[in-house]
């Protein structure tokens, strides 16, 4: 893959320049640090550079042509980016894995990321002090990570009026089921406007947030 966006850059670079974001993001989910370590061990990329993003569990790759000869960011290159911003959202500190998930994968393809942690129904006063950055006029999208009850998209999507996807996770006691009661929680919400994803699906919400973007 990165040898495919090589091609692109190069191309770009005899042409206009232009280079879209979202096409030089390489990422792989889901990857435990261990078997990052393995796969660094069989040496360097041929033609790219690799790093692991402890936080999300996610190893992003850079095409070389992104660089010149020094390892410097070229600077002859113009990047699309969206117009609109994403708000990534969590309930609690223990939902960070999922919306971390979700914020880089957005980062990564070019989409500028605001994110509002911690700030679950438990305190409501949180997400109400965070009204600013849900409301500019930037926004284009909020993700909203939650799990336990799963209320926080619902509280959200009464507050903003852009598209809201929420992300159940499986944070929670007992008959929480492994997110399964956030999830139905999320999926029967009274607020117009919420669409869900499924359990953990921090990635997926990230592409249904870019595509709401490109829409706008």
């Amino acid at each position: 893959m990165a040898k495919n966006v090589n091609e692109m850059i190069d191309a770009a670079s005899k042409g206009d320049g232009i280079v879209n974001s979202a096409s030089t993001a390489i990422i792989a989910t889901r990857v435990e640090k261990s078997v990052y370590d393995e796969v660094l061990a069989i040496g360097p990329l041929k033609n790219g550079i690799m790093q692991y993003h402890d936080s999300a569990n996610i190893i992003s790759v850079r095409a070389n042509a992104l660089f010149d000869v020094d390892g410097n960011e070229r600077t002859d290159l113009q990047f699309t980016t969206t117009q609109k911003s994403v708000v990534v959202a969590c309930a609690g500190t223990t939902d960070l894995p999922v919306a971390e998930e979700a914020a880089l994968t957005l980062s990564l393809s070019g989409v500028q990321v605001t994110r509002v942690y911690d700030c679950g129904v438990a305190g409501l006063h949180r997400i109400l002090t965070a009204l600013p950055k849900l409301r500019d006029p930037d926004v284009g999208c909020v993700l909203v990570c939650a799990g336990m009850d799963g209320a926080l998209p619902s509280v959200v999507g009464g507050l903003v009026d852009v598209p809201v996807v929420a992300i159940p996770t499986s944070v929670g006691y007992g008959v929480s089921l492994g997110g399964i009661s956030a999830l139905l929680t999320m999926l029967n919400s009274c607020s117009p406007g919420v669409g869900v994803v499924n359990v953990d699906n921090g990635f997926g919400g990230a592409v249904w947030a870019m595509k709401c973007l490109r829409q706008q």
